[in-house]
């Protein structure tokens, strides 16, 4: 929320005299919603609208709906209710329905990348199980959302933010992607694990422990708990040679014990499932495309023929209460 307030503070310094109209014109759209029932669009759009009071600047958050047959349609007719402009190069968030993303994701994302008002780098999550209408109604805003999944990729490893332009590119490789995901339980929010889209259609749901394994094996990991070991830092490396895949791990734990061998096996478990299914999960198609292009043309069904190797270089992290009895000891 401070950079709406530093945005909005930016265009009353640096537009001189006139910056008191425009101020109170401006209508900034923070998040944007879309639901896909009875063949038609419900679209929600929450505002941050910024009015200059004395020394002070007043925020007011407004949501607009509607239901249309098309996407355009559907903003036209919230633009007809503002009395402001909307201001859409803030965007926060992209809030995205099952109904939306299984009929209608191609035509959702044609429509924003025609708006040249949008910047690419807003983020996009999926919501389960719940109506966009029942979201409304509850006043959750795009900042505490991002909040959540912020917090989580930090402290957790059990999601990680997803922006439009990485899912626009990881889309534009094999029509497949996959979304940090919410849905609201006893009227909190609740966060959930990666939810998978294959052919621009939801395909299947990932449960934290294996949302923790995707984001390690894509060295989105800084703290985490696993097979019963707190991940106090991890990088992972990846390396491809022809159709053997390389993955290195130089991983801190709290206790080393049978943590490599559980990890390695439910890692090889993960991606053997995929590989089977014949979804590429970790885009390692495309890595050996861009590594090794005349092995990669030469090659048919690479997926299936990839094969998969795992190192780990743990280091434990010292006790300081075993050492100081050792100290004491000697």
């Amino acid at each position: 929320m401070k950079k709406i307030l530093i945005l909005i503070l930016a265009i009353f310094c640096f537009t001189g005299c006139n910056s008191y109209t425009e101020l109170n014109d401006l209508s900034i759209v923070s998040t944007i919603g879309i639901d896909y029932q009875d063949n038609k669009y419900l679209l929600m759009i929450s505002t941050i609208d910024g009015k200059k009071q004395d020394n002070s600047i007043e925020k007011k958050i407004i949501t607009y709906e509607s239901k249309k047959s098309n996407l355009e349609e559907a903003f036209q007719e919230i633009y007809l209710k503002s009395d402001k402009k909307l201001y859409l190069s803030h965007l926060d968030l992209l809030i995205l329905t099952k109904n939306a993303i299984n009929q209608k994701l191609p035509e959702i994302i044609n429509n924003f990348l025609e708006n040249n008002e949008y910047r690419n780098n807003f983020d996009v999550v999926y919501l389960d199980n719940y109506s966009l209408s029942d979201f409304k109604e509850n006043n959750i805003l795009a900042e505490t959302i991002n909040n959540l999944i912020k917090t989580n990729q930090k402290e957790t490893g059990f999601t990680n933010t997803k922006d439009f332009e990485t899912l626009l590119k990881e889309l534009l490789i094999d029509k497949n992607s996959y979304l940090p995901t919410i849905t609201i339980e006893n009227k909190e929010l609740t966060l959930k694990g990666f939810t998978l889209i294959r052919d621009y259609q939801i395909y299947k749901e990932l449960t934290l422990e294996e949302s923790i394994l995707l984001n390690m094996l894509q060295n989105r990991i800084q703290k985490s708990y696993l097979n019963n070991t707190n991940i106090i830092e991890n990088q992972t490396m990846i390396r491809t040679k022809n159709n053997k895949i390389y993955f290195k791990f130089l991983t801190t734990v709290s206790n080393k014990s049978n943590y490599q061998e559980k990890t390695q096996k439910e890692l090889e478990t993960f991606l053997k499932t995929f590989q089977s299914d014949n979804y590429d999960i970790l885009k390692l198609t495309e890595m050996v495309r861009k590594n090794n292009y005349k092995y990669y043309q030469n090659t048919k069904d690479l997926l299936s023929k990839l094969e998969f190797y795992f190192d780990f270089d743990l280091k434990e992290k010292e006790n300081y209460l075993e050492r100081n009895d050792t100290n004491e000891k000697k």
